[in-house]
């Protein structure tokens, strides 16, 4: 018996001409043979047998099915197989093998209404030359889901700013704001992927929300879910790019802002059957929400790590934090006027940018409470609370020593944790009635308790019988006490 290999053989010689008796005496077969084997092909044709390939993982289709049942991944699975059955075999086979368990997913189509929603994807293009150098370009590509209105731009990065700057390009194009965005996961514009709740990216966060939009992500591994954007990708890839028959990033770029006005957008679209820029302007664009008034004005963003000190460094300066902060890592974001640092997304100061280099700019609330700058009425609050001629000896000590009163007056707020407010009071008074505005006089007379005796006893008089200078009285009074 012969097989399929005679039939196409006996099949070609009578498509080139040979007689059945021919064709018998060439593969020397029976006339009987090769008749039998036309007649099969005029009647039924040539029947390929389909080979059936045994799958080797077909012995432990029970066992696996049982597994995938009860919840168990491919890795695991894979890793019970080698365990338990001793049989080892790839992540991949394994996985292509639980195919046939699974119920297909079934996809409903995503119906949008006017205004509701814009796809934005990228695409890569390709090497081109920008500037004397080659350089990687990727397509920035967001279209509208009713109408398929698309716009298309050209980077050099996917980093944050050049994601805002495309989506600025692109509403400025429509004349107008689709209510919601659906991105990918791009970091840059979402740090944490999820579909329900995602973490966007603070800068793209504030940049919609300075125009009314709102942002919506993609599910991971789900291409359906923004298949309109990812579609223009391609169409920029099929239709566009092989139009192109040079390497400059420039005239790329016109090239491709003409291409999406004149073509893309004026096309008979192929799922809709409608002209996008009809679509637009006839019933779309009316039910978008309008531009702002400004345009959104970007911030650099980067990250810095607090010091010891409670600062952060920007530009050959210094800015303070609230001390809390001190070694975190946090973003900042500046326009090269104000400076504006987050943790997170949380914004915890603000700045102006100092012109100036080797400056510290603080902000006193950023200091811990003990730490912070107190105001005259502060101290005089806190003086006042010993007594009135604490107080007085306070307006005293700022009327004779201008320059360095907040000094001493701390000092005689020090002497709290050590006296009682009574003892410091009654210091202040001795201290005044000898004209001397210092802290380690108070402090003395607190600690050999001197505020107790006759102002005659601590007098100091001249020959003359006339009092000396106040230093004297000062320096006097102090070998009074070491002599005690």
């Amino acid at each position: 018996m012969h097989g399929i290999e005679m039939k196409i053989t006996v099949k070609t010689l009578l498509d080139k001409g040979f007689s059945q008796r021919a064709i018998s005496r060439e593969l020397g077969i029976s006339r009987v043979t090769v008749k039998k084997y036309l007649e099969e092909i005029n009647t039924t044709g040539i029947k390929v047998p389909k080979i059936e390939k045994g799958k080797k993982l077909d012995k432990y289709k029970e066992s696996i099915e049982e597994w995938f049942q009860q919840g168990l991944t491919g890795i695991l699975i894979q890793e019970k197989l080698l365990k338990e059955k001793s049989f080892k075999v790839s992540y991949a086979s394994v996985s292509r093998f639980l195919q046939q368990f699974k119920d297909p997913e079934v996809y409903i189509p995503l119906i949008a209404k006017p205004g509701e929603e814009g796809q934005v994807d990228f695409g890569y293009l390709g090497k081109f030359i920008k500037d004397g150098k080659t350089v990687k370009v990727w397509c920035f590509s967001i279209v509208l889901s009713h109408s398929r209105y698309s716009y298309h731009c050209l980077v050099t990065n996917q980093n944050v700013e050049s994601f805002i700057r495309c989506h600025i390009k692109s509403f400025e194009y429509f004349g107008a704001v689709p209510d919601t965005v659906k991105i990918d996961n791009l970091k840059a514009g979402v740090i944490t992927p999820n579909f329900y709740e995602p973490t966007i990216q603070v800068q793209y966060a504030d940049f919609l929300n300075h125009y009314n939009c709102a942002p919506i992500t993609a599910r991971i591994r789900r291409g359906q879910d923004k298949g309109k954007a990812e579609s223009g990708v391609k169409y920029v890839k099929n239709n566009f790019l092989k139009r192109v028959e040079h390497k400059d990033y420039y005239q790329l770029e016109k090239d491709l802002l003409d291409w999406t006005t004149n073509i893309c957008n004026k096309r008979l679209h192929g799922t809709t059957k409608r002209v996008p820029e009809d679509v637009y302007f006839t019933s779309e664009k009316k039910q978008m929400q309008p531009l702002p008034e400004k345009r959104y004005e970007l911030f650099t963003i980067e990250h810095r790590k607090v010091n010891t000190y409670g600062h952060i460094s920007y530009k050959n300066n210094f800015y303070s934090v609230p001390y809390t902060f001190i070694g975190k890592k946090l973003i900042i974001k500046s326009n090269g006027t104000l400076l504006k640092i987050y943790d997170d997304a949380k914004e915890i100061a603000l700045h102006h940018v100092c012109n100036n280099q080797g400056k510290f700019i603080t902000i006193d609330d950023h200091a811990p409470l003990q730490k912070q700058k107190k105001t005259e009425d502060m101290y005089r609050e806190k003086i006042s609370e010993l007594g009135s001629d604490a107080n007085m000896f306070f307006e005293k000590v700022k009327q004779e020593k201008p320059k360095t009163w907040i000094q001493i007056i701390r000092g005689v707020l020090s002497l709290k944790k050590n006296y009682e407010y009574k003892t410091i009071n009654n210091a202040c008074k001795r201290a005044i009635e000898f004209q001397i505005y210092e802290y380690s006089t108070v402090k003395n007379i607190c600690k050999n308790g001197l505020y107790d005796k006759n102002k005659e006893n601590l007098s100091v008089k001249n020959a003359g019988g006339h009092h000396g200078e106040l230093r004297k009285y000062d320096e006097l009074f102090n070998n009074q006490i070491n002599e005690n």
